[in-house]
């Protein structure tokens, strides 16, 4: 399936800015923006609202009068529109549940009545706490309690591919589920917990990086444009009722990040250490690894990581200091 009309929930965030930048590049004809703000920015998108084939609502997907109405005609839906950021959800636990949850479920329901397939952006998170060296996606999940408020983020996402699966095994809708691993680039913004732009940012000021916990954790990112590619390879190859991780196989611990960021931006910056406690109060869990196996990506599309940490490190970091 070509795609020549979109719509995009989340459309003026981080992801969803660089999807639309690469659907109208590929001349895609309609697309749809849905996003209240609350965490995209309307300057991400600005450059093409002037498009006359580009409408932007202002809103929360479940504060649409007659979702269903809005959203017909269109051949694909990409549903980023979440609460995102560890810190963000910690802070605004409710309002974040009610993002992902309901708002997943009408979009849901919408794109069920208007036969569209839907893309349905996850997240590594729903694997929690899982001690098997890699995670596929048929690894169980293992998520702490609910007294620990981290994990309603990933009880939240795990809801909305259980909504979506429900719906395709009986027939009614066409999912591509795709679980994020740190996507990191461009227009990612450091205020919501995201670790590498406000790295860098600290960096750049020659301020310190203050770490939580001992800084071992390791995590692996994964660059915006390929996460993009994906996207759009996996709804036109109609990959339907199938969950893939998006991630890097390349692994940092966050010490060794700390000191790649400063070395790359030739700061005089120190790191610092602190608690989880002390950032996010009692009862934080985080994971000491987090990372990907890509096998079924890609095999399926012909995934293949584009550059290495230290290439988008040395991207962002331009990026940043040009803003």
């Amino acid at each position: 399936m070509k795609i020549s009309s979109a719509i995009i929930t989340g459309g003026s965030g981080f992801i969803g800015s660089h999807l639309l930048d690469r659907l109208v590049s590929d001349g895609v004809e309609k697309i749809l923006l849905i996003d209240d703000l609350s965490t995209g920015l309307k300057s991400n998108i600005e450059d093409h609202l002037s498009n006359d084939n580009i409408k932007f609502v202002n809103k929360r997907v479940e504060d649409i009068d007659n979702l269903t109405e809005a959203t017909k005609g269109y051949d694909v839906c990409f549903h980023l529109a979440a609460g995102v950021g560890v810190k963000a959800i910690m802070e605004n636990t409710s309002s974040a549940l009610i993002t992902n949850i309901e708002g997943t479920q009408k979009i849901i329901s919408a794109c069920t009545q208007n036969k569209i397939p839907i893309l349905i952006a996850s997240t590594s998170e729903v694997y929690g706490v899982s001690e098997e060296k890699i995670w596929n996606e048929e690894t169980r999940s293992l998520i702490g309690p609910p007294s620990v408020l981290r994990w309603s983020y990933a009880a939240s996402k795990l809801i909305g591919e259980f909504l979506a699966l429900s719906e395709h095994k009986d027939n009614n809708l066409n999912p591509v589920i795709v679980r994020l691993f740190n996507i990191i680039g461009p227009r990612q913004l450091g205020e919501y917990g995201m670790v590498v732009p406000k790295f860098i940012k600290l960096a750049q000021e020659n301020k310190p990086l203050i770490i939580h916990g001992d800084g071992k954790q390791s995590r692996s990112f994964t660059w915006v444009g390929d996460v993009v590619d994906s996207f759009i390879k996996l709804m036109e190859g109609e990959n339907y009722g199938e969950i893939y991780n998006i991630g890097h196989s390349e692994e940092v611990n966050i010490v060794d990040l700390a000191e790649l960021i400063i070395n790359t931006n030739n700061s005089e910056s120190e790191i610092q250490y602190t608690t989880h406690e002390e950032a996010y109060g009692k009862g934080f869990d985080d994971p000491v690894r987090r990372t990907p196996d890509i096998t079924k990506i890609k095999k399926t599309i012909g995934y293949s990581p584009s550059i290495s940490l230290e290439e988008m490190i040395i991207k962002i970091s331009e990026y940043i200091k040009s803003s």
